[in-house]
């Protein structure tokens, strides 16, 4: 399968405590995967924080960094004619109501709530993420000699939900008012 691919700098959102009261705490967490290419094979991506050293022996165990996985089922190569799979050649038009191309890169989500608040409250002010591919081996029997085998994608995001208890609150609607049964 394809290398592992690790990616430095992502930065931890900051602690709420005595000196800092203004900061809300998050909620949540997702690492997110932007254009995440699924032309080839199909494969599970195991999500590693802090453990550039990961490989596919590395097990899914917390102490070594595990975060959770994402699966990708993959295309299988391309059997059409030349440019058939190719997304930007279809173009848009303005009464073309088709569905976009099955084979446009799609966004990929990990929740990673819990530990980036554990790395965060050892005293963390970055992570990297470390991105192990695992090929299924049926996916690659079933594919062609032409598929290639690699990780492909344009970007990470750690992205953080907050919600302040206060704002919940004002948000919420009023009660509705008693009603009298006639």
């Amino acid at each position: 399968m394809a290398d592992p691919v690790t990616v430095e700098g992502l930065q931890l959102p900051g602690r709420p405590d005595e000196e800092a009261p203004q900061l809300i705490d998050f909620d949540h967490a997702d690492l997110q995967f932007h254009n995440v290419d699924h032309s080839g094979h199909s494969y599970e991506v195991r999500v590693y924080l802090n453990n550039p050293d990961a490989n596919a022996d590395t097990g899914r165990d917390e102490a070594q960094g595990y975060a959770g996985s994402f699966h990708i089922f993959g295309h299988g190569g391309c059997y059409g004619e030349e440019g058939h799979c190719d997304p930007q050649r279809r173009g848009k038009h303005t009464f073309d109501y088709r569905l976009p191309h099955p084979l446009l890169p799609m966004m990929k989500s990990v929740e990673v709530t819990g530990a980036v608040k554990r790395l965060r409250d050892e005293g963390a002010e970055q992570v990297s993420a470390t991105l192990v591919p695992i090929r299924y081996e049926s996916s690659a029997e079933l594919a062609g000699e032409d598929v290639k085998d690699e990780l492909k994608l344009d970007s990470v995001s750690l992205v953080t939900y907050e919600t302040s208890v206060e704002a919940s609150a004002e948000q919420a609607p009023e009660p509705a008012g008693s009603r009298a049964q006639a």
